[in-house]
């Protein structure tokens, strides 16, 4: 079996990267190139908010370099929890600022887009089937805290991916994904 190579240029989408370092990285001939665009570290005020925690104009820069490298190299771009949260106003987000460097560069490729939002009925549903449990030392869910939140995510590991490049995605754009799903896919 023929070893996989896979191209992380920065931690966080929108954190950037030297250029030096991510020409090495290319220069590696890499297979993947995937990154992760969240966070659960700045606390649930994002999430609630619907807004990223990374300015617009960085993560269109480092999607520039991106984009760019993995349409000339032909090899698929995967980026999990988009626009920092990872809920649908942070999907559609960074999903038009690729669409925008995608225009401006020329650049053309399927995109999956990868919801992980969960209805709020079908949350409580669970929770009345006794389908949720406190994680650890937490207080249990109730059925006021999914009333009042604005927006719920479920974390989704490497299937979707899977999916998406079965399904002949170039760019695959997710919500909220447990870190390492982009590379495990």
């Amino acid at each position: 079996m023929k070893p996989l190579t896979l191209l992380s240029p920065t931690a966080i989408l929108g954190y950037g990267f030297p250029d030096s370092s991510f020409e090495r990285g290319l220069s590696f001939g890499p297979d993947v190139i995937a990154v992760d665009a969240g966070s659960s570290d700045p606390g649930p005020y994002y999430l609630g908010s619907g807004g990223p925690f990374v300015a617009r104009g960085s993560v269109k820069r480092d999607l520039i370099y991106i984009l760019r490298a993995a349409r000339s190299l032909r090899v698929p771009l995967l980026i999990g929890t988009a626009g920092g949260s990872g809920a649908k106003p942070h999907l559609e987000w960074c999903r038009e600022i690729i669409e925008e460097v995608a225009y401006e560069e020329g650049l053309s490729f399927k995109m999956a887009v990868i919801p992980a939002d969960v209805p709020k009925p079908y949350l409580k549903e669970a929770l009345w089937d006794e389908r949720v449990t406190p994680l650890g030392p937490v207080p249990a869910l109730t059925e006021a805290d999914i009333s009042e939140s604005t927006y719920l995510v479920a974390q989704m590991g490497m299937e979707p991916f899977i999916n998406a490049l079965d399904n002949g995605a170039d760019v695959i754009l997710a919500g909220r994904s447990y870190d390492p799903a982009v590379f495990a896919a």
